[in-house]
């Protein structure tokens, strides 16, 4: 069987201060010093699984101790969030801990990387840890690619989630439709379409291939060149550029530039970065 590659390299790629063992000592650190990092990726912990791993700790220990870096008196958690709630639930007062001097940037990152290696994060929460990556960071999408040893493609696909309502980010938050589902919706242009779909799916429980043929019908119905490959390079700078999906097409005389925008929120943070000065919607 092939084995799945791992992420570990992305950590080195990104950090002078790595996180291999570096004879940096264990510390034990009362629970109540110790606390989440309030920007952490994963939004959703399982109970069920925090239990199973309480369990484990109860009769085996902690074998990998958590890391953390101190802010005022206290500790931020950096990698091992489940691991600290585990122990809480274990009731163990003392948690063995590894403390790091390190940025908020590199915080976030290692927090994300840490829970892409163990598949923790719904694709919501994924594409939320690069949209903060990118805006609070200013990681380019292929800087993140290399972080996270992703193409950049996949980075641009999943940023593109961002753009949907909230309704339809949190149904995918949920689980109740997938992430091929997400991205057919995204082919239609008004938020009012993009929810009437969503509601088709849940109620006619529809499959990705039943939306996206529903998607291309409703769609701007726009032809194009498919062998123009400049258009496609231009759209899919501008798209990454923007993190929406852009098309650039071009007719007999005249072309056009089409920017998806999914709220007048979405549509200000646009216009400021096209105009570089304060959108007056």
């Amino acid at each position: 069987m092939k084995t799945k590659p791992r992420l570990g390299r992305g950590i080195d790629a990104l950090f002078t201060d790595s996180l291999q063992d570096d004879g940096t000592q264990v510390v034990d650190l009362s629970v109540d010093d110790v606390y989440p990092n309030p920007i952490q990726p994963r939004k959703f912990i399982d109970d069920d699984k925090i239990a199973e791993l309480s369990e484990s700790i109860k009769k085996n220990g902690l074998i990998s101790p958590i890391i953390v870096r101190r802010i005022n008196t206290k500790y931020e958690i950096i990698a091992g969030e489940r691991r600290y709630h585990a122990c809480k639930k274990a009731g163990i007062v003392k948690i063995p801990s590894i403390v790091k001097e390190i940025s908020d940037e590199e915080a976030f990152k290692i927090s994300l990387i840490e829970n892409l290696q163990r598949e923790d994060l719904n694709p919501m929460e994924e594409a939320e840890a690069y949209h903060t990556l990118k805006t609070q960071f200013n990681l380019t999408h292929q800087d993140i690619a290399d972080s996270v040893i992703k193409d950049r493609s996949t980075i641009t696909n999943a940023l593109r989630l961002m753009t949907l309502p909230e309704e339809i980010k949190q149904a995918l938050r949920d689980g109740r439709i997938s992430t091929g589902h997400a991205r057919a919706i995204l082919m239609v242009d008004s938020v009012q379409g993009r929810l009437s779909l969503l509601q088709r799916i849940m109620s006619q429980g529809l499959n990705v291939r039943d939306v996206e043929k529903i998607a291309s019908k409703t769609g701007p119905g726009i032809t194009r060149n498919k062998t123009d490959q400049n258009l496609d390079r231009l759209s899919s700078m501008l798209s990454e550029r923007f993190s929406t999906k852009v098309l650039c097409v071009w007719g007999k005389r005249k072309g056009k530039i089409i920017i998806d925008v999914s709220s007048k929120e979405d549509m200000k943070r646009i216009v400021e970065e096209l105009s570089r000065y304060d959108s007056p919607l």
